[in-house]
């Protein structure tokens, strides 16, 4: 039989579950651009200075852009 610390602990555990689940799949539904959407033409100083853009970047087997949102955004 289950303590009742450990039982406790477990329904601690599901009600925290079910509070971070509650609104993700509305949210991932509504979050970013929808799959094979173009890129916008975008250009940016190196640090030659020179502009680059996405087609500069892009090799042979394409560009993979990864991005990471911070706590400062």
């Amino acid at each position: 039989m289950i303590g009742d610390t450990v039982r406790k602990e477990l329904w601690a555990a599901w009600a925290v579950a079910a509070v971070l689940t509650a609104g993700a799949a509305e949210y991932q539904d509504a979050w970013g651009p929808e799959v094979g959407t173009a890129l916008p033409s975008i250009a940016a100083a190196d640090q030659h200075g020179e502009l680059r853009g996405f087609d500069d970047l892009k090799g042979e087997r394409g560009l993979l852009l990864f991005m990471v949102r911070s706590a400062d955004w």
